[in-house]
């Protein structure tokens, strides 16, 4: 089977998970997967500096129009149809790049791959059967609500938990077409003699926006009067950049923390990866976002997590975690407190992750459920052709 994926192609959470998927896929086939992609329009210092995941792509690089809110209707118009316009030209380039392909799979994330681009390139004719997986909605599809119903030009459409696919069942896309499959996760041995020591935290892209960083902190303070003083130093790392975000540190500061937050910002995959093994435990209070890539770490590296039910959290977990409700600093405090002075339960709870890890989360299981999408994408396919 010629598959041909697109998606980010620089080293950013996105980029490691297509790699790590593409790798997964290809064991299985024996077969090599093409990599479609362009420059992003995140901006990041990464997309910047082409840092590349992967140099294996047939990569393109096209001029962004930015989401640039101006005062002026006639101008918020005009820029609206000029980006329409750019993101339909850039979809068209997918397509002419992936045209030998049986099936293309997109991965939706924003920008030159968010909902504008993938519309876009739902509605243009192909032989070959198209997938998208979902990562997270954009403004646009927000915006114009029904635009959403294009995804059902798909032959399937994935997203990473149940939370997503109510929603998009909600906005008229076919429950039959939407596919739950798992973040996946790189599986290491845990070391017996690794010792542990403070709490971690993964900002995502966007470390301001949905990730309860106000509870967290105010759960912090807590810890701090309740072990007068000497609370383990919090580890904040994510994708969102190099240089920490002003607005957090300002945070920080005003919750008295500045002295015990290490701001790791961005790592390597490789760094990311082994900073699981060294925490005592993982805090996620989410509101919204998602959460798949820290909490598969975690519990491949039994590092036990203390978090909501949120951000497709469960989804990867099960019921091996510690629950706190959203915007709960008391609780948060009350469940972190439990974990970091149990060590007894922190065993129990490492030995549960991991074999949850094995039996759901491992690429390979990743990579078989995929491939049992594509299956019926293309059987999806071929009928459509017949009709």
């Amino acid at each position: 089977m010629r598959i041909t994926y697109i998606g980010c192609p620089f080293k950013t959470s996105y980029g490691a998970y297509l790699d790590s998927l593409r790798a997964a896929v290809e064991k299985r086939t024996g077969e090599p997967i093409q990599w479609v992609a362009s420059n992003c329009g995140c901006g990041d210092p990464i997309e910047r500096n082409k840092i590349f995941q992967t140099p294996q792509c047939k990569y393109f690089e096209m001029r962004h129009v930015v989401d640039y809110q101006s005062r002026s209707p006639f101008k918020r118009w005009l820029r609206t149809r000029v980006r329409d316009y750019s993101y339909g030209f850039r979809a068209k380039r997918y397509q002419q790049l992936s045209q030998d392909a049986q099936l293309i799979h997109l991965q939706q994330i924003l920008n030159a791959y968010g909902s504008n681009v993938v519309f876009h390139w739902l509605q243009m004719p192909s032989r070959a059967a198209k997938v998208v997986t979902i990562h997270e909605l954009d403004g646009f599809q927000t915006q114009f609500p029904r635009k959403n119903l294009l995804y059902n030009k798909a032959d399937a459409v994935i997203v990473h938990c149940q939370e997503m696919k109510d929603k998009l069942i909600s906005l008229g896309v076919q429950k039959e077409k939407v596919n739950v499959v798992l973040h996946g996760v790189d599986l290491l041995p845990q070391s017996a003699e690794q010792s542990r020591d403070g709490i971690l935290f993964y900002g995502g892209h966007k470390l301001m926006t949905g990730k309860g960083m106000e509870t967290l902190f105010e759960a912090m303070t807590l810890l701090k009067r309740r072990l007068g003083g000497e609370v383990p130093r919090l580890m904040i790392h994510g994708h969102y950049g190099t240089k920490t975000p002003e607005t957090a540190v300002e945070l920080a500061q005003r919750y008295g923390l500045s002295e015990n937050i290490v701001w790791l910002n961005q790592l390597s995959e490789e760094d990311g990866a082994k900073l699981y093994l060294t925490a005592s435990v993982l805090a996620l209070p989410y509101t919204g976002s998602f959460a798949g890539l820290p909490v598969g770490l975690a519990a491949a590296r039994g590092t036990p997590i203390v978090a909501t039910r949120k951000a497709g959290i469960p989804d990867h977990l099960g019921e091996n975690a510690l629950w706190v409700e959203p915007g709960n600093a008391q609780q948060l405090a009350e469940r972190l407190a439990t974990i970091l002075n149990d060590e007894a339960l922190r065993s129990a709870i490492a030995e549960k992750l991991q074999r949850h890890a094995a039996e759901y989360l491992s690429w390979d299981v990743v990579g078989s459920r995929t491939l049992e999408v594509y299956a019926a994408a293309l059987q999806s396919k071929r009928a459509a052709q017949a009709a």
